[in-house]
């Protein structure tokens, strides 16, 4: 079972996959990956991320680096 994890932790590791962010309704944020194929939506308002999001955001992550090519 994932945990719920830090909101920090999450903005970094999308950063670090070099995902952009740009603002969402509220305090969501949507993160786009580098090529523009996947995007991901996490709310940034909360000092943690539901495990469900965390998943997305693992998700987009590897989708990413398995389909996207380098430009």
């Amino acid at each position: 079972m994932i945990a719920p994890v830090p909101t920090r932790e999450i903005v970094n590791l999308l950063k670090n996959a070099g995902f952009t962010k740009r603002d969402g309704k509220g305090s969501h944020t949507v993160w786009t990956c580098r090529h523009g194929h996947y995007r991901v939506s996490v709310d940034t308002g909360h000092r943690s991320i539901s495990p469900g999001v965390r998943r997305q955001v693992e998700a987009a992550m590897k989708r990413c680096a398995a389909d996207c090519e380098e430009v």
